[in-house]
């Protein structure tokens, strides 16, 4: 029932962003919201289980993506920037500021999942580096940029107002940065 509830309340997000209540998810699966709340005890905690939904498909991602032999590590790293995984595509992260903003604690819950793949991308630079397919860089530095940018992509408007989606900011964000890093 848990997977149910979430299933829905990421599509009730999809469509209605944070608008959406528990009488939404309850009538979308066709259950009482008195079912909803024996498996979550608030709205909250439904964003929660929709955040630790989404580092565990995000885990599997990087995961994938480590095994992947065929790929190097600058082609691993543009995938890794632009990972985002496929149930989550249509979620409308442009609009995650306002979870931010109303709900902080799964918020946090979320960007704790964000965060999980930056150690990931550092090796991916490095390794870049000395194969010579990347440019001699400051790590920390591009690091603070990527970081930089999603963090304001979730926490600021800036998408929403200029009528982006989140995975199409992340992947002008990637296609600029692979162009100044990448060796000549």
């Amino acid at each position: 029932m848990r997977e149910k509830i979430i299933d829905a309340a990421i599509e009730e997000f999809t469509q209605n962003g944070l608008k959406f209540t528990m009488s939404d998810l309850a009538k979308k699966l066709g259950i009482s919201k008195k079912t909803i709340y024996t498996v979550f005890e608030s709205k909250q905690a439904v964003l929660i289980g929709i955040a630790d939904r989404y580092a565990a498909d995000f885990s599997k991602m990087q995961e994938e993506l480590e095994r992947d032999t065929s790929l190097d590590a600058v082609q691993k790293l543009e995938k890794l920037l632009c990972a985002l995984p496929e149930k989550y595509c249509d979620i409308g992260f442009n609009r995650i500021y306002e979870l931010a903003e109303k709900y902080p604690r799964p918020y946090r819950h979320l960007m704790t999942s964000v965060n999980h793949g930056w150690e990931l991308a550092e090796g991916y630079l490095k390794k870049g580096i000395e194969e010579g397919k990347i440019q001699e860089i400051s790590i920390p530095v591009v690091m603070a940029m990527v970081k930089g940018t999603v963090h304001c992509f979730m926490e600021t408007s800036v998408l929403y107002q200029n009528g982006l989606t989140y995975e199409q900011g992340k992947k002008e964000m990637v296609k600029i940065l692979m162009k100044g890093i990448k060796s000549k």
